[in-house]
């Protein structure tokens, strides 16, 4: 797990990069992220996805209850653990900075 990615460097992603994440994290998991994320970066990252795909999260978004800080800082470091392994093994184009450090 690198720590010097953040749940912020998903919006550096392209739509099918971000979607081959998505499909990787439980949905539930997918949507507490999502849900501790601000607004505009939300939008941000929904408008890359598919709209079908994007109006269903934001739906299910709209209709979550409460979720703890401890549930969205897990959700969003699965997520990130996920962009990882895949960039690792080339499923997904982003530079993990861990990668890069001398």
């Amino acid at each position: 797990m690198s720590d010097l990615v953040e749940f912020d460097d998903l919006e550096l992603l392209d739509g099918a990069d971000l979607r081959s994440v998505f499909e990787q994290v439980p949905k539930p998991q997918v949507l507490d992220a999502l849900f501790g994320t601000r607004p505009g970066m939300r939008r941000h990252l929904l408008t890359k996805l598919p709209q079908s795909s994007a109006l269903e999260l934001e739906a299910q978004i709209n209709a979550h209850g409460p979720v703890s800080f401890e549930s969205v800082h897990s959700a969003q470091r699965a997520v990130v653990d996920t962009l990882c392994r895949l960039s690792r093994s080339g499923q997904v184009a982003f530079d993990d900075p861990e990668d890069m450090v001398a």
